[in-house]
């Protein structure tokens, strides 16, 4: 599993996916940019990068709170 983020400027979204490593390398030959290619459409800018944590810092609160996406579904 490959775990990536996806930031839609224009709309000023976030994606975080998970992506199996097989198909990644089955279908798109280990090209993650490949990938998002065929699976998202943007109508402007965007940005990708690996995501090996991910933290939260609410308002008014000074330390960051580790979320695990598989918690968010």
């Amino acid at each position: 599993m490959r775990r990536i983020i996806v930031i839609d400027h224009t709309d000023h979204v976030v994606f975080i996916e998970d992506i199996n490593e097989e198909e990644l390398e089955e279908v798109y030959g280990g090209d993650e940019q490949a990938y998002i290619d065929a699976n998202y459409t943007f109508k402007g800018d965007y940005s990708w990068d690996w995501v090996t944590s991910i933290e939260y810092i609410p308002e008014g609160e000074s330390y960051p709170i580790e979320i695990e996406p598989k918690e968010l579904v």
